[in-house]
């Protein structure tokens, strides 16, 4: 009995003098599980232990397949983070435009004249650079008339000039009725989507009231 204490005591500590010598766990592909000072080049990027003298685990350095794995997965996390971050924010705005739409309209009634003043409002624009381009066309008329009739060299010179500017400012003009008539367009597809919005934010209101 007392040679086998002695047996058990030698195996004992046979054990960490083993471990002392290794400096990385590493496991294979078939699961086993191995101890040495230096990691097969066939497994350097599955992944391993490094250890103290002791034995102990001092770190764990991961695969390459399991560091990109949590590396897309942080980046998933951050992107999702900045996603709810914006949503957060367009939820908070569309809150305070319902309150503000709320509060600036008693009635759809008011709602509708006050996108009519708008569209009133960009058709006399529009009416306005038509008028001013129709000036400038007729003017452009004149001058070409001029032009054909003049014999001097200077005269003809000069109203190149005037016609080049009549014509700068007919271009203007027609960019100006053109996006004139783009935010007319806007107007009315805003209007019909904030009626909408009107509607929505006064029925919930109405129900709120009556519970």
């Amino acid at each position: 009995m007392k040679y086998f204490f002695k047996y058990i005591l030698l195996s004992s500590t046979c054990l960490p003098l083993t471990l002392e010598a290794a400096t990385y766990r590493w496991t294979d592909t078939k699961g086993e599980v191995h101890y040495s000072n230096s990691i097969p080049p066939s497994y350097s990027q599955l992944g391993h232990d490094e250890l103290y003298k002791n034995g102990t685990k001092k770190k764990t350095v991961l695969s390459a397949k399991k560091a990109r794995k949590i590396k897309l997965a942080e980046i998933e996390k951050e992107k999702q983070k900045i996603l709810n971050a914006e949503k957060l924010k367009r939820d908070r705005i569309e809150e305070a435009e319902d309150s503000r739409l709320l509060y600036i309209f008693n009635n759809e009634a008011e709602l509708t004249e006050s996108y009519n003043a708008k569209l009133r409002l960009a058709q006399l624009t529009i009416d306005l650079l038509k008028a001013r381009h129709k000036v400038q066309s007729k003017k452009l008329e004149s001058l070409e008339i001029r032009y054909e009739r003049a014999d001097l060299v200077l005269q003809k010179s000069a109203l190149e000039k005037e016609i080049k500017n009549v014509l700068d400012n007919l271009k203007i003009y027609q960019q100006a009725i053109t996006e004139n008539h783009v935010e007319k367009d806007r107007v009315k597809k805003d209007y019909l989507a904030t009626l909408e919005r009107y509607k929505r934010l006064s029925a919930d209101r109405i129900k709120k009231a009556a519970k």
